[in-house]
Order: C-alpha cells, then structure tokens, then sequence
C-alpha cells in the first residue's frame, strides 16, 4: 500500500476523528498514485496515522477509513462494520425498513445503503469506495442474505470524482413497485426508479410528528414525493390531505399507497409547489396544516444566497395559505445552510406573509442518520414547526 503525508497541522484532526483530508493538508507525493486507492496516512516523521483511499481530482483528496493500521480493509473489514450497523439499527427498529449505512456516519465514507426488508438500495459516491465495491458487496451479501441489491448511482457527484453514473441491479431478483412500512404504514416506492435510494428515512420522525398534530385538520403535504408526511397524517385522523408533487410517477405511487385509506378525503394534484401556492393564495384556500419539505435549494456554496431566499419566499407563500392557528411545518436538506440561517429566512418569509408565529417544534434527520461529531454536515436536516397565533 502506498502512503500519502499530511501537514503536522492535520494530525490533530486526524486523531480526533475527523475522516477527511483537503489537498492543502498533503505534503507532496513521493510518487504518483491511482486515483481510487487505499493508501497509508503518515506524518512527516513516518509514523502510520490512518488508511483511507485518495483522489487527486477532487479537494477532499483522501478519505479516511480506519485509525487502526494494522487492519486489511477487505471483505472482513466491511463485515465488521455491517454487523455494527446491523446492531444497532435492531436497537431501534423492530422492522427492516431504515438507512443501514449512513456514509460518514457510519465510519464508510462515500457509502449509503437503504434496506426494506429483503431488498437493498446502495449508492456509491466516492471512487474510492466504487473501488472497494468487490468487498463490501460480498460483505453484504453474507451479513443480509437479501433478495434484490440494487446500485443507484444516478448522483451528479459521482461525475466530480470521475465515475460514471447508472442504475443497475447488482445482485438477485429484478423488482418493481415494493411496499414498505414506517410509523405502522404501508407506502408503495420503486427503488430503480424513485428519487435518491428510494425513500426518505430521515424525515421519519418529523413525519411521526405531524402525524400528532393532524388529527380532525385539513392538511396541505407539499413536495411530497410518496407520500410520505400526508399518509401519516391520514392515520393520524387528519379531516382531509391534499398531495402536491410535480412529479406523475410520484402521484402514482400516493395513489396506490392511498388504497389503505378508502374512506377518507384526499385530493393528488400534479403541480409546482410555487404555482399551487399562488393560485391557491389567490383562491382564498387555507389548510390548517401545511407541510412543505422541498429538496436541497442550496446543492453548493455558490447557491446559498438564492437558496436561502427561496426557503424565506416558500415561508412565505405557506404561511399565506395556513389557518387561523394553523401549523407550519417546514424543512430543509441543504448542508450549506445552518439551523439559524435557515431559520432566519423562514421567520423574515412568516414575517412578511404579514402573520405571527410561535415555534413549536424543531427536529433533525432520524437516528438511523447518524451525526459524525466531527463533521458538522452530516446534521443536514432541519424541520421548524410553526403555530400561527392568528
């Protein structure tokens, strides 16, 4: 194995358990290596730090998977890591429906993996993890035993670290339509074809949440993809829900999760959410719960200022079309906003709807999303409840 050298003012983030290495913190190679690979980390005196994978194409330059150098990373190395994974979303969860492997979080940088149930959705984002793919995929295969593996490498930031992207069943039975449970409900997803790895574990605790507050309320569910917030608010005892997603195939699938709930008021409208709003604020319509969860405005840096004006003009709009002491909730999953900012925005966008609001809640990305203490954007989600006092 190869070794790279970092800067002596990186060997204190390195011991405290930071995974990643900028280019700025290398000193410069001794000899070429092969984008993807694993390498040794040492200091300037030679002393082993860690082993990681490098990548000369990309600013974070190296990937850090292990502190111990002793270790191979190999088959049994992912299978240890699985198991822990394993472990400790059967703590949580008394179904197999949750984010097995949550990349960084999970000590497997450039790694995620979904699983409902027998089948398994895994997207790969770095090269070096693509190269490791041989390991981890026999690693899985014997810690699971699942039906179907399926790769959903369609992310644009694979393009950044020179690989290729593509949908591809890696291993079993081809699947179509599945359903999953969360929260006790039943949802239909397509995992070759829906959004990202298939469905949005993280919100599952904020879905739970306006579950609890949609009892005998007509509820507007935004963004809304499968379903997700507005079906739990129909088990929750919600009067009414309108579904509102640009997408068809996303309405398809309410449609067939809704199959659960015969008897009760529901509406699925194909529309941008901007155009709903609009025309709804002109109709006079208003909903005494209004959830929007759009997706990241803000995909890099040079996005934020717009992005965080389109946070403060969605606020806005929603908070024209929520009822007298009606509830807000409002989420985002860009990294490159903090808490506060996003919070900021949301309040100035309230503000100018000409209403007032109390916060109520505040949540994060569920606890199959682990938080890397040393890496503040792996606590990338943030929901903000408001009751509006008039």
């Amino acid at each position: 194995m190869q070794s790279i050298t970092v800067r002596n003012n990186a060997i204190e983030g390195i011991k405290k358990g930071c995974p990643w290495l900028f280019s700025n913190a290398l000193l410069p190679l001794e000899k070429p290596i092969e984008n993807g690979a694993l390498v040794t980390i040492k200091s300037a005196d030679h002393k082993p730090l860690a082993i990681g994978y490098y990548n000369s194409r990309t600013k974070l330059a190296c990937r850090i998977l292990s502190t111990d150098t002793s270790i191979a990373i190999d088959e049994s190395f992912f299978i240890e890591r699985f198991n822990k994974a394993l472990q400790y979303r059967n703590k949580l969860f008394s179904k197999p429906y949750y984010r097995l492997i949550h990349a960084e979080g999970d000590r497997l940088p450039g790694l995620i993996i979904d699983r409902y149930d027998s089948v398994l959705v895994c997207q790969t984002t770095t090269l070096g993890m693509e190269a490791l793919k041989d390991y981890w995929l026999k690693a899985l295969i014997q810690v699971l035993n699942p039906r179907t593996i399926i790769f959903k490498d369609d992310t644009a930031v694979r393009q950044t670290e020179g690989l290729e992207t593509h949908i591809t069943l890696a291993y079993g039975e081809a699947i179509d339509d599945i359903n999953i449970l969360e929260n006790d409900q039943i949802f239909s997803i397509n995992p070759m074809d829906g959004q990202k790895t298939g469905w949005f574990f993280d919100q599952r605790a904020n879905r739970a949440w306006a579950k609890q507050q949609a009892h005998n309320k007509s509820v507007l569910d935004l963004y809304t993809y499968c379903g997700g917030f507005g079906i739990q608010a129909l088990s929750g005892g919600a009067r009414s829900v309108t579904f509102v997603d640009r997408s068809a195939d996303a309405i398809n699938h309410i449609e067939k999760s809704l199959q659960h709930f015969p008897n009760q008021q529901h509406a699925c409208i194909k529309a941008n959410a901007y155009s709903f709003l609009e025309e709804a604020i002109e109709e006079g319509q208003h909903f005494d719960l209004v959830i929007a969860d759009p997706p990241a405005f803000i995909k890099s840096k040079t996005d934020k200022g717009s992005g965080l004006r389109g946070y403060q003009k969605l606020a806005r709009l929603c908070a024209q079309v929520v009822s007298k002491k009606g509830i807000l909730l409002i989420a985002s999953c860009s990294h490159h906003a903090s808490l506060s900012e996003f919070k900021k925005e949301v309040l100035a966008g309230i503000q100018k709807s000409g209403r007032t609001a109390q916060q109520i809640y505040q949540g994060e990305a569920d606890k199959d999303h682990p938080v890397h203490p040393q890496l503040k954007q792996t606590r990338y989600l943030k929901a903000l409840g408001f009751e509006f006092l008039q």
